[in-house]
């Protein structure tokens, strides 16, 4: 089960900013606006790979792996620290890849599966009438979405949207 939103394009035919003539076919600007939200995801992951906030929205760093009772010392997902027992140091925890942390690894890109799929795919209805941007497929999708949000939109997304929707019209002809 993944996630989906649902744009429905009937803001985009009823949008009137002076305009001679209606939208009378949102196909064209609603992929345009896939495409736009497509490179904002991968913007998202880019930028917050380490945690941190991007476009209003705030990724948690990597959580410790455990505080140590013996001296309480916590211990970071990628270890380094000291062993209480025996030589070396504490190693990374493991990732679904089999890999381990290290202080260089990215946020949600272990196997790169969910960034992959992220937004992915836009799917019409018969009429055209709305975008179903199925933003990811990856069953655990809607669990990391709650925690460190990829899928979203912003206000410089709906100015994107508008922008995108006037030179669609201009290049029909429309007088704006």
């Amino acid at each position: 089960m993944g996630l989906k939103i649902i744009i429905d394009d009937a803001a985009f035919r009823n949008l009137r900013i002076g305009l001679t003539a209606d939208l009378k076919d949102a196909r064209p600007v609603l992929r345009k606006f896939h495409v736009h939200m497509l490179m904002r995801t991968g913007q998202t992951f880019r930028a917050l790979r380490r945690g941190g906030t991007y476009r209003g929205v705030t990724w948690d760093q990597w959580a410790d792996q455990y505080t140590r009772k013996t001296d309480g010392v916590t211990v970071p997902a990628w270890g380094g620290v000291a062993k209480v027992r025996g030589k070396g140091t504490v190693q990374g925890r493991k990732r679904p890849s089999r890999k381990r942390v290290t202080p260089s690894s990215s946020l949600l890109r272990d196997t790169g599966r969910l960034a992959a799929a992220a937004g992915l795919t836009a799917r019409f209805d018969r009429g055209g009438q709305s975008l179903h941007m199925i933003t990811t497929n990856v069953e655990y999708g809607p669990q990391q979405q709650e925690r460190r949000p990829f899928l979203f939109f912003a206000p410089d997304d709906a100015e994107a949207a508008e922008q995108i929707l006037l030179e669609h019209l201009r290049g029909d002809g429309h007088r704006i």
